[in-house]
């Protein structure tokens, strides 16, 4: 996989990531910024997943 491809992919899954995160939560604040925390985290470790 491929740094686009990557990208592509977690891009593809925020919605997801965004339910999920609300149902941890039950704030859309909150759960707005475990979606960016993890996305950075995702794109910082790419290499682990690809």
């Amino acid at each position: 996989m491929n740094n686009i491809t990557f990208k592509k992919d977690l891009l593809g899954v925020q919605d997801d990531l965004l339910r999920f995160a609300y149902k941890l939560t039950s704030d859309r604040e909150e759960a707005n910024d475990l979606l960016q925390e993890t996305s950075l985290k995702a794109l910082d470790n790419e290499e682990k997943y690809t």
